[in-house]
Parts: structure tokens; C-alpha cells; sequence
């Protein structure tokens, strides 16, 4: 009898065991990576080696990704409950798959393509016709080379497994990369690289993002919750113990990634994650609407597609979306008052000016691009910032400590705005309509035009380098001025661009020689190949390949010769030509 008694108690607990087991073991879910194990997914091996999704109650297998393994498309076949994804969940959303983000990881997409440093690739539009091995999914990219005017009809694609290897071997010219990753191993060899980034562009994306779909979120809510906690709190965890991580991973994962290349994934991580700015995981639904219109530009997405459902309510009982659009367009008009108010007529003057030099030199667009490299970085610190302040305004309580932070954020909003209007400023000072003739010193509007090319000369890796006298001066408009100089350094850059001139170089030097005030712009593009040189100030003459009009060094001729009654010729130097200016030169007490 006693026998019998144990033999029953046996079979309860036993019974009661297996009853209790899912709960002690917790819910098990999947997590599709998107590519194989390293750094770039700390956050959630951290989540799960520090427990937090065991206290999630959430049993976690991490599927590693591949090439050619769709994260989006497994969760949608539900083969995995969460995965990670790029931005091209838009365009799945839009498709029909019923896919939700939970949270961004990285605020910049780290997206990239990489070439070996030679002479046959100085920008982007030298890729043309190269060998191109693109990763699939590389929307962002894809997006990149469209707004380039080089969509992939115009590379021949390849496809090798060990890219990076294949690139420096010659295999290949252009690869998809990863700014956190693939940069590391040609570091390591020694060898330089060319890194052309969307962002350079404007195409400023997310990077990965935690999804799942409207399924998991309408049957399993609190599970859904918790995950998204628990990841993110492995993230926060994974940042701030980046060696222990390193060192977890490669005791895991052993065959996949060295220690070198591991710790130079999360150093450039930090500045795509941005953690000490905003929190791990924010979202912004106007960036995500950004990102939408951009697809939209590029034929990738229609208009006004709908982000409803698409992006995971934090706080499902409040609804911020109104909120958010009333507080954007009144900080945007606060911001648009500011700046008006103070340069209203400056600006208007600006208008018109571009109108009228449009029908002179034929260079307004040179112009408005030049300015808009100067604002591109601005702008997006700005974009920064009013998410600091949006989020600050999410707190149901304001404390004093939130009040302290917008304050700063707002005085390094008007900082940036600042840098802008003095942009504004050197731009009018260069295009000025007002072309009376004054005494004035050229190194002041020689350093304001290198001010204003500057950005955009280096996107095509040009440097530029000036000798300048400041005692010298000249007798008539500055604005005039400018134009000889920005036609000569314009036609300097196009013959780089054609030529593909390694390391392109351009030095000018402002003296005094004999009475006159002499301006130099030496360059090492090879020399001028029209003979007599001469030809090269004849109205209509070009010798370039993109069909140039043949008005810029024209005007310049006819401007230095009858607005200053100076001279101008150019000659062959050894590694380039030179344009020598000679203007007279006036007194200092005149």
C-alpha cells in the first residue's frame, strides 16, 4: 500500500511538471536575423544571455540570416514571430504583407557602396559599366544609384560569394557594403577605398528594424510588448558592455567574425545608433513618411501611401498622430519667422539676383548646388534636434531637468540656423545684383567663393589650396569678380571629372607684380589641349565631351578685359594648366 501511495504521488507531480513546464520554460518565439551572427546584432544576444527574455517570460531561438534569406518573407510565411529588416519594409507593407515595426535600431542606415581607390573610380558616375556585385534587399542603394541617374541596367551585375575578397583581387569594381563591416578588412591590408554613402545625397534612411506582423500583435499583445522591452533593454546593455559582448560572440560563434573586426563594427555602430541622443528603439512617424516620399521620387512607391498599422503604438490608448502634425508645422513656421523675419529683404534680393544671372552666366545651377551642400548637414542636425524636443513633449509630466535639455536643444537650433544665414550672406555677397564699382580687397571674395564651392568640390575629391596676399586690392565689382573666378574653377572641375584625374589639385595665388593685382589658378588635369590655347576664350568653343556651351571662360575674358581693364590668358604647366589674371592695382588710401 505504501508502495502504491509513492507510485501515485509520482505520477501527480510528474503530470503536474509537464503541466508547469511551458510556463517555466516560457513562451518560445523566433527571431530572423538578417544576416549572420556578429556585432551588428548584440542587442539581442545581450537580451538573451542576460535573461531579460527569460523574465519576458519568452523562450528566444535567433535565427541567423544568409544571403538570399528574406527576414520579411519568413515572418510573413510564419517561419519566425519577429525579424530583422532595412526600410524596404515599406515597400513590403505596400505589396501586402501585414508587417508592423516595432523599433529602429539605427537612426542611419549604414548602406554603402565600396570600390578600391584607383583612377577608374573618383564618384558615384564613375561606376558606370563597372562589374557591381549589389546585395538583394539593397533598396536604399537601388534608391541611390536611381536618384543618380545609374540604375542597374547601367552596371554589369556579378554575384561572388566572398565580394570583398573578389574586390580586392580585381574581380569586381563596386561592391554593396556596410560601412561598420566590410571597410575593416581593407583597412587592415593597407589598401585605400572610395565610400560613396546614400546620405550624401539626402537619402538618409533607417537601418535595421525590429518587425513582426498585425497577426502576432492581434493574437499575442503582451508578448509583443515584452519582446520589444527585452530586446531593447539587451541593446542598452550590448552598447555600454561592448567587450563582454565581443567576447560572447565569439565564444558562440567561433567561425564568423575575428575580434578586430567585431570591435570595429560596434565603434562606427555607435554614431548610426546615435544612443546618447535619442532612445534605443524611437521611431519618428514624419521620418518614416521622409522615407516614403523619397521612394515615391524614385518610382519605387506611390503617392501618399497609408503608414497605418505599419509602425508599433507604444501607448495604444493615446493617439499623438494630430498632435504631432500641429507640432511640427508650428515649430517649422516659429523656425521659417525667425529666419524671415531677419533676412526677408536679403532673401528677396537673392531671388531676383538668381533670375538675372541665370540669363548672364548660365550658372545659377551651379550656384543653388553648391548652397545646398552647405545645407544638407544642417538640416539633418535640425531634424536631430526637433526629435529631441518631440520627444522631451511625449513625457506626461514636464520636469525641470526636460525643461533644461529643450532649452539646450533649442539654442543649438538657432546656432544651426545661424551657420545657415551666414551661408545665405556669403551666397549673396557672391551673387549680388548691385555690380557699382568700389575699392575693395579680392582675398576677402576669393576666401567667401572657396567658402561656398567648398562641399561640393570635395564630393568629387578635389582639393582646393591658397596663397593670398591681403594688402592688395582692386577697383571695381566683387561680383564680377567672383564670376571670372567660379568659371575658371567650375571649368577646372568639369576637365577633373572628364579626365579622372588621380587626386585633383587646385592652387590659387593672389600678388602684386608691377603695378598690377595678379590672380593665378594653377590645376593638374593634364593641360589645355586646344591649339592655339587661345581658342579656348572664343564664344562657342569647347573642347569638352559633355557638349559644355562655351560660355564661361568667354564671359570671363570679356569681364576682366572691359569691367576691370585687366588681362587674362592661360598656358601649360607641366602636370596642368594655369589662368593668370592681372588686374591694376589701386592704393590703399584711394
Amino acid at each position: 500500500m505504501q508502495t502504491y501511495k509513492i507510485s501515485l504521488l509520482n505520477i501527480v507531480f510528474t503530470i503536474m511538471y509537464f503541466i508547469a513546464l511551458p510556463a517555466i520554460a516560457g513562451e518560445s518565439v523566433r527571431l530572423q536575423l538578417k544576416w549572420t551572427h556578429q556585432f551588428q546584432f548584440a542587442g539581442y544576444y545581450a537580451a538573451q544571455k542576460q535573461g531579460y527574455y527569460r523574465d519576458a517570460g519568452l523562450d528566444v531561438e535567433i535565427i541567423e540570416g544568409s544571403q538570399g534569406k528574406d527576414s520579411s518573407q519568413i515572418v510573413t510565411q510564419g517561419k519566425a514571430e519577429y525579424g530583422v529588416g532595412n526600410t524596404s519594409l515599406l515597400l513590403n507593407r505596400n505589396s501586402g504583407d501585414p508587417l508592423v515595426v516595432l523599433a529602429v535600431i539605427f537612426q542611419h542606415s549604414p548602406d554603402i557602396l565600396l570600390t578600391i581607390k584607383n583612377n577608374s573610380a573618383q564618384n558615384i558616375h564613375d561606376l558606370e559599366n563597372k562589374r557591381l556585385h549589389i546585395e538583394p534587399l539593397a533598396d536604399e542603394l537601388t534608391a541611390y544609384l536611381n536618384h543618380e541617374g545609374i540604375p542597374l541596367s547601367k552596371f554589369n551585375l556579378v554575384k561572388y560569394k566572398n565580394k570583398v575578397q573578389k574586390l580586392i583581387a580585381g574581380k569586381v569594381d563596386v561592391i554593396s557594403a556596410y560601412s561598420t563591416i566590410e571597410p575593416y578588412f581593407l583597412e587592415k591590408k593597407n589598401i585605400a577605398y572610395n565610400l560613396f554613402s546614400p546620405r550624401s545625397v539626402g537619402i538618409d534612411f533607417y537601418g535595421d528594424n525590429l518587425f513582426t506582423t498585425e497577426e502576432e500583435i492581434k493574437q499575442h499583445p503582451e508578448r509583443a510588448r515584452k519582446f520589444r522591452y527585452a530586446s531593447l533593454q539587451g541593446w542598452s546593455y550590448a552598447l555600454k558592455h561592448q567587450q563582454e559582448m565581443i567576447d560572447y560572440i565569439l565564444n558562440k560563434y567561433p567561425d564568423r567574425k575575428e575580434p578586430g573586426a567585431l570591435a570595429y563594427e560596434a565603434k562606427k555602430m555607435q554614431k548610426l545608433i546615435h544612443s546618447g541622443m535619442v532612445e534605443i528603439g524611437y521611431m519618428l512617424t514624419g521620418r518614416w513618411r521622409h522615407i516614403a516620399n523619397t521612394y515615391t521620387d524614385l518610382g519605387m512607391l506611390p503617392k501618399n501611401i497609408s503608414l497605418d498599422g505599419f509602425l508599433y503604438n507604444t501607448k495604444q490608448t493615446q493617439d499623438y498622430f494630430w498632435f504631432y502634425i500641429v507640432f511640427s508645422i508650428t515649430l517649422f513656421v516659429l523656425l521659417i519667422i525667425l529666419l524671415v523675419n531677419a533676412r526677408f529683404s536679403i532673401l528677396n534680393k537673392k531671388l531676383l539676383q538668381l533670375l538675372y544671372l541665370r540669363s548672364r552666366f548660365s550658372n545659377i545651377g551651379e550656384s543653388i548646388n553648391n548652397i545646398s551642400h552647405q545645407w544638407k548637414q544642417p538640416l539633418n542636425e535640425l531634424g536631430i534636434q526637433l526629435m529631441l524636443i518631440e520627444k522631451t513633449l511625449e513625457n506626461d509630466f514636464i520636469t525641470e531637468d526636460d525643461k533644461s535639455k529643450t532649452k539646450k536643444t533649442i539654442d543649438k537650433s538657432h546656432n544651426i540656423l545661424e551657420f545657415m544665414a551666414n551661408t545665405v550672406d556669403v551666397f549673396g555677397q557672391l551673387l549680388n545684383r548691385n555690380n557699382k564699382k568700389s575699392n575693395f580687397h579680392p582675398k576677402t571674395i576669393i576666401q567667401s567663393l572657396l567658402q561656398l564651392i567648398e562641399d561640393n568640390f570635395r564630393i568629387h575629391q578635389i582639393t582646393i589650396t591658397s596663397e593670398l596676399d591681403e594688402n592688395v586690392m582692386i577697383n571695381g565689382s566683387s561680383t564680377e569678380l567672383s564670376h571670372i573666378l567660379l568659371s575658371i574653377l567650375n571649368n577646372s572641375r568639369d576637365i577633373f571629372k572628364e579626365r579622372k584625374t588621380t587626386s585633383p589639385n587646385i592652387h590659387m595665388h593672389l600678388y602684386k607684380s608691377s603695378g598690377s593685382v595678379c590672380i593665378d589658378i594653377t590645376d593638374n588635369a593634364g593641360g589645355i589641349t586646344a591649339k592655339p590655347i587661345k581658342e579656348i576664350f572664343k564664344l562657342g568653343f569647347s573642347a569638352k565631351q559633355n557638349n559644355d556651351s562655351g560660355i564661361g571662360l568667354y564671359i570671363a575674358k570679356q569681364l576682366t578685359e572691359n569691367k576691370f581693364n585687366g588681362k587674362i590668358h592661360a598656358e601649360n604647366l607641366s602636370s596642368g594648366a594655369v589662368f593668370k589674371i592681372s588686374i591694376p592695382s589701386v592704393s590703399q588710401n584711394q
